[in-house]
Parts: structure tokens; C-alpha cells; sequence
């Protein structure tokens, strides 16, 4: 992965990194169009220690963010939550969630619990899409889960989007309910959000547009402060026979799917030469919903086009937006030739890969890992003669075409304008109306009543001293190991190993030992409550620092001896006994508990003296965070007799050995943690080799498949779903291709 380049002289960018990386803060991330919030997710995602998750609304928006969407992260049913609604049980209910069918809706598997408990930071990308009952059933789950009443749980939030650009979909009779709850469905009005606000910080460095007579025109619009004279402005540039000349590449933004594929089409079409239809390899477990790009792209040589990524290798020769034309196309070397009127050099494109995640948690490299799921590779590249103005969003153009009519929504305007960079390169097909210069007005007042914070300096400071001083009470909690040896005194009794009485009694003293620690700790943890309960100016952070650093000294010998140490012999002399595997196995967990306590305890001393130095905090800080990103960790990976349980195994080749163990596909699924379409998935990989078709589809409607695709070669799948009708699903047309690519079928 290549390093993101970033301003650091961008002191807005630079403390919103500070805030994410070095407080527990709840943070939205906000800025105008082209300010650099995707540079900025990009850069947490790579330089930051905290255990995250990325997730976003919609499965193309996770997909581009790099994540998953928050409805599979949190497994959310499709529908309305009101937590205390009372339910009537009939049809007219049948969409709306309470807490309590909520909970017996969602299927939360124990690897699903352990990722939410394990998890230090969550990142909503797009949140202006985020309805706020949506963020109110994820609060509920995760006060649940964390077993903690704090918002989400006492986890990080790090919301990121704007406002002014796409909005939440809510339906008529979704609203009629929610209306009772909620003064607007955008995400801060969330009641889990009323009283505990995240802090406000705004990117404010525009990347996109130089021209500050154009700045003001989009921030006008974005404010609902567009004069008479700025609207006339705007529409000088209303040339409604406007035809580009040869070489001019503008592109044409409309509100409507319709008419950009009617534009695209056409253009293609007047094309002289053969047409090339480019079908993506889809792999495994990835859903039609999500695809980032066309499954079929149809070109030619001439085609006007235009990347969808950017380019991640060290030249970066194009970036998501830019404009080109089709040079040449080799099938065989799979590769697309794109060159550019401004005489830049041409670009080699192939085919890029898309990536359908799932996180896991490692507990052996205490770490958020992600599992790929299915995979999409397809071109980076669009036809763009057209595109929607929805579909537009995050992307820059030098010339544009708006061509959206009188069917402008609110922040549309402001959408399609700020795709430009400067006013020399736009056109008008149609006037902008006084009516179509608006913002929805929730958002303006939300916006006037949160102005930005101008003592954020001041601010993160104190959030990043109360964040070190949380850590640093965590790290002398102890009923998580307290609670572990008991569930491993409960599950020794119904054992059946060698020399279990002698066992019983390494754990009753075991438990003793822990219990004594618990009651030194409890009683450590309520003196730092007291020292800092004060406000920040009291706050003898040297006392703090005295006491850690006598406790920590207490602790750290009878870690080793009586935990540690106690625990490693134990293991060491029960491992070559008789019926002891899973015995062990557990008893490993719990030890790499312990050094990992153990380890917390060390980085108190760090803690305590990053507090204690008000002169140079920030570099102290600086220290405790780089102490957090490189602490080894080689000696607490858990080791089977198999090797280590880190080394990544194929997820479709773990599915079905359990399908041939004879589990169903319901049962793998619950097993697993997946859901059961997933799995299906899983299984269709081996039709032909390892599993049967029949075992997966009728007879009678796998012989339909196979003979339609026989008749329709060349037809994509979603083609083939349109002449099979409802009854045929995607994953069935897969099988039926995955019989025909066996090369004994006749």
C-alpha cells in the first residue's frame, strides 16, 4: 500500500488526526466538497493504533471507504427503531424495531460480540446518509454488548461526511412514525447524541477550486445566502444548444439514472469500430448491491472515459474523476489504453480488485483483522460522456454539462457546482431557479448552533488528558481475569482429564490470587477516581504519577509469580498429559490474559508521566501512542499443536469441510457467524469438484439455467436474471455457470 501524502501544515487536518489517534472523543469530521475528507479517512485507516472498524451506509459507499456497510457489521434488520415503542404485533408494525425485537431479531454470534467488545474505534463514512434511529438501535447494541451505559458503550465514534451534499432516505410511512421521536431523521438528531455531541471540527483548506469568486458562489449556496447577483452569475453560463467541440471532454451531471445512460449510449453508439463488452471476475461472497463499477463495461476505441480510483502507484498518473479516451484496447493482455486531451501522458489501465470484507478479532495478535469475503475486479473506468449528479459526488472534473432540469433536490445545486474547478468549465443546459438555490433547512440550524469550535486546541488537550487517565483506571480493572478463571473453574468440573483433583486445586488458588489482586486494585482504582475528580487546573498529575508508579511496583512481581509464572508451569506440565488439549488451549488464552495485563501495567508508568508533564505533553503523548503501535507482541500469539492460530485459512475451504463433516447450511452459518446466503456462496465455489449442484438447486431448474445460458452465450448475469424471472436467483445462475465451466459437462 502506498503512503498517503498529506499537508501537514493543515492545522485542521492535523488536530482531527490528534483527536481520533489520542483521545476518546466523539468526533464529526465535516468540510466543503474537495477539503479532503477522503485523504483523511485514508490516513487514519493507515496511522492509527486503535482497533477500528470502517463502516458506511450503503454497500457501494463502504466498498469505496474500504469497509463494510454498518447494517452488516451490526447485522440491523431493514426497518424503523423507536426503543420503547409498544408493539402491536400487526402488518402495520411489521417495520418497526423496539429494544426487545430487536434483540430477537439480530443474531449477535460470539465472534460478532468479541469484534464489538474489542473494538476502540468506529468509523461512519457518508454519516449524512445515517438516519438517526439507525444510530440509536447501534447505541442500544453496543450499551449491550459492552456491557457498558456510556454512549455506544464507551466506544469512539468518528462520523465523517457533509451534510449539505446526499441526505437520508426515509419513506412516507417510516416518517409518520419517527416524526413522533424525532425532529429530522439526520443523524444528530440521534437521542443518543442529544446530550452527549460529538466535537465539531471542520477540514477548511479547499484542494478542489482556486478561484475565490467561485468559493464564495458554493459557500453561498451551501448556506442558503445565494443573492439575486450570484444566481445571475450562475446562469450567464445557461447555454442550452451547447454542443462540445472534437477534443473538448466535458462531461454532462443529471439528476436522473435514465438519461445519463441515454447519453452514454448514444455517444457510444455514433462510434465507428467494434464494440467490446469487458465482464468483471466476480469471486465468491459479493453482493450485486455493492458492485463499484459496471459488471459489463461496454467500449470502444474513442470512447470517452473516466477512472473510478485513483491511482495507488508511486506516479499517480490519474485520480477518481479524471476524464480520458479510449486509445487502445488488448483483450490478451488485458489491459485499456486511456489518453488525455491535455497531452499528459497515457495511462495502461488494468484491471483492478475490490474487496468484500468481514472483520474478525485475532485475540493472539489482539488485533481487528479483515476477512475478504469476495472479491470484484473490473477496469477503473466508466464511459463519461454522462453521469448523475448522486453518483458524481466525491469526484473532480475541469469541464461539466449540468443537465438537471427543474428536478433539482435540496443540496443538489451545491452537489453538482462543487464537482468543478473553477466556473471557466461549466455549462448549463438548463436555469437554476431561486427555488433550487436551497439547503434543507435542519441542516442550516444544526449548523448555526453548533458553530465550530474556536478553543480546539484548548479542548484537545483536555480530552487528551481525560483519555490517558481512563486508560490508565483500565488498566487496573481486573474482573475480566476474574472471570475468566472462574468460567475455567466451571468448565474443569465437567471435564475428564488426568489428574483433575490436583488440577482443581491449582485453580482454587489461582482464583484466590486474582481475588486478592482484584481487592488491591479496586481499592487503587477509587484513590485515582478521587485525585482526578478534580477539574484539570487541581489535578496533582506528579501524585498520580508517585502512586502508579508504587502500585505498578506492587503488582508487576506478583504478576509474574503468582500468575504468570504459576500459569506457564502449570501448562508446561499438564500439556504432555492425557485428554488435555482443549484444557490447554483455554488455559493459553488466558495466559496471554495475563501478560497482556501484565503489559498494561508497564505502559502505566508511560501513562502517568505523559500526565504529569504539562511543559511538553504533546511529546510525552506522542511517546505513550508510539509505545502503543510498537509493543511486541510475537510472545502472546497462541500456539496449537498445529501452528499458530493466527496463519490465515481459506474461509470457503473451512466452510466446507464442515459441510462435509455434515453440518447444513443453516448450521454452518450460526457456527460461523455468517449469514446463511454467505455460506451458500461458500459451497457454489466447489460446484464441480468437491460438491454436486443437486445438493444446492433442483434438477428442473438447473436444467433451465444451463439451457438458457446455452441458447444466450454471452449473456451476463444479470441478463440471464431477467429471461429466468423471480424464481431464479443469482446464486443459481452461478451454479449453472460453474457446471458449465466443467469441462465433463457435454
Amino acid at each position: 500500500m502506498s503512503e498517503i501524502k498529506i499537508d501537514r501544515e493543515n492545522t485542521s487536518f492535523m488536530q482531527a488526526v490528534a483527536f481520533v489517534n489520542q483521545t476518546n472523543q466523539h468526533v464529526f469530521l465535516t468540510g466543503k466538497a474537495g477539503t479532503g475528507k477522503t485523504t483523511f479517512l485514508k490516513y487514519i485507516r493507515d496511522h492509527s493504533y486503535k482497533k477500528m472498524a470502517i463502516t458506511a451506509p450503503t454497500g457501494v459507499a463502504a466498498m469505496n471507504a474500504g469497509g463494510t456497510t454498518l447494517h452488516s457489521l451490526f447485522w440491523l434488520p431493514f426497518g424503523t427503531f423507536i426503543e420503547d415503542h409498544e408493539l402491536k404485533w400487526d402488518e402495520q408494525d411489521g417495520h418497526i424495531y423496539n429494544k426487545s425485537r430487536l434483540f430477537s431479531t439480530i443474531k449477535l454470534t460470539k465472534q460478532r460480540r468479541t469484534i464489538l467488545q474489542e473494538l476502540e474505534l468506529l468509523v461512519i463514512d457518508e454519516v449524512s446518509m445515517v438516519r438517526a434511529d439507525t444510530l440509536d438501535a447501534i447505541n442500544v447494541i453496543l450499551q449491550s454488548v459492552r456491557r457498558d451505559m456510556r454512549p455506544f458503550g464507551g466506544l469512539q465514534l468518528l462520523f465523517i461526511g457533509d451534510l449539505y451534499q446526499l441526505p437520508p432516505v426515509v419513506r412516507d410511512h417510516e416518517w409518520q412514525v419517527l416524526r413522533n421521536h424525532y425532529s429530522s431523521v439526520f443523524f444528530f438528531n440521534a437521542k443518543v447524541l442529544r446530550d452527549n455531541p460529538p466535537i465539531l471540527l471542520e477540514l477548511d483548506k479547499i484542494y478542489r477550486q482556486q478561484d475565490e469568486g467561485f468559493i464564495s458562489i458554493l459557500n453561498a449556496i451551501r448556506n442558503n445566502n445565494c443573492d439575486t447577483e450570484m444566481l445571475k452569475e450562475l446562469n450567464t453560463y445557461y447555454k442550452p444548444d451547447f454542443e462540445p467541440k472534437e477534443g473538448e471532454q466535458f462531461i454532462t451531471l443529471t439528476s436522473h439514472n435514465r438519461n445519463a445512460d441515454d447519453i452514454n449510449g448514444k455517444a457510444l453508439a455514433n462510434l465507428s469500430g467494434k464494440m467490446l463488452n469487458l465482464k468483471a471476475v466476480v469471486k465468491d461472497d459479493f453482493s450485486q448491491g455493492s458492485y463499484p463499477a459496471e459488471e459489463i463495461l461496454s467500449l470502444k476505441i474513442g470512447a470517452q472515459v473516466m477512472f473510478i480510483r485513483n491511482d495507488t502507484g508511486e506516479d499517480r498518473k490519474y485520480y477518481n474523476g479524471k476524464i480520458g479516451t479510449v486509445k487502445d484496447i488488448n483483450l490478451q493482455a488485458g489491459t485499456v489504453v486511456v489518453k488525455f486531451p491535455d497531452g499528459s501522458e497515457d495511462v495502461t489501465a488494468k484491471r483492478e480488485t475490490w474487496e468484500n470484507i468481514k472483520y474478525n478479532y485475532d485475540k493472539g495478535q489482539d488485533q481487528i483483522k479483515e476477512e475478504v469475503l469476495g472479491t470484484f475486479s473490473q477496469f477503473p473506468l466508466r464511459l463519461a460522456w454522462a453521469i448523475t449528479i448522486h453518483k458524481s459526488q466525491g469526484l473532480t472534473f475541469d469541464k461539466a454539462i449540468i443537465d438537471a432540469g427543474t428536478s433539482f433536490a435540496a443540496g443538489q445545486v451545491y452537489v453538482a457546482l462543487s464537482r468543478l474547478t473553477s466556473l471557466k468549465g461549466l455549462v448549463l443546459k438548463s436555469i437554476i431557479p431561486t427555488y433550487a438555490i436551497r439547503t434543507d433547512s435542519q441542516v442550516v440550524d444544526f449548523a448555526l448552533r453548533s458553530s465550530f469550535q474556536t478553543d480546539i486546541k484548548e479542548i484537545l488537550e483536555q480530552c487528551q488528558r481525560s483519555y490517558l487517565a481512563q486508560n490508565l483506571i483500565q488498566c487496573f480493572r481486573w474482573d475480566y481475569l476474574t472471570t475468566s478463571c472462574q468460567e475455567q473453574v466451571v468448565a474443569l468440573a465437567d471435564r475428564n482429564i488426568d489428574n483433575k483433583v490436583e488440577a482443581e486445586a491449582f485453580w482454587s488458588t489461582m482464583q484466590s490470587n486474582l481475588l486478592t489482586q482484584e481487592k488491591v486494585a479496586h481499592k487503587f482504582i477509587t484513590q485515582l477516581y478521587e485525585l482526578l475528580k478534580k477539574t484539570d487546573q487541581d489535578v496533582d498529575y506528579a501524585l498520580i504519577c508517585d502512586r502508579t508508579t508504587s502500585a505498578v511496583n506492587w503488582f508487576l512481581p506478583k504478576m509474574d509469580h503468582n500468575l504468570v509464572g504459576a500459569l506457564e508451569e502449570h501448562i508446561k506440565e499438564w500439556q504432555i498429559k492425557k485428554r488435555t488439549k482443549k484444557y490447554i488451549d483455554e488455559a493459553k488464552e488466558l495466559l496471554l490474559d495475563f501478560k497482556r495485563k501484565r503489559e498494561q501495567l508497564q505502559q502505566c508508568l508511560i501513562i502517568a508521566d505523559a500526565l504529569s508533564k504539562k511543559d511538553n505533553f504533546q511529546e510525552a503523548l506522542e511517546q505513550v501512542q508510539e509505545q502503543s503501535k510498537t509493543k511486541e507482541k510475537e510472545d502472546l500469539v497462541v500456539q496449537s499443536e498445529e501452528g499458530e492460530s493466527s496463519k490465515k485459512l481459506d474461509t470457503k475451504q473451512v466452510t466446507l469441510e464442515l459441510y462435509k463433516d455434515g453440518a447444513t447450511i443453516e448450521e454452518i452459518a450460526v457456527k460461523r457467524g455468517m449469514v446463511a446466503g454467505t455460506i451458500y456462496g461458500h459451497l457454489i465455489h466447489f460446484v464441480g469438484t468437491e460438491v454436486e449442484a443437486t445438493e444446492l438447486i433442483e434438477q428442473d431448474k438447473l436444467d433451465l439455467i444451463i439451457n438458457t445460458i446455452k441458447a444466450h452465450p454471452g449473456k451476463s448475469s444479470s441478463e440471464l436474471k431477467m429471461m429466468l424471472g423471480a424464481s431464479i436467483d443469482y446464486p443459481h445462475i452461478k451454479i449453472g455457470q460453474k457446471v458449465l465451466e466443467n469441462p465433463v459437462h457435454d
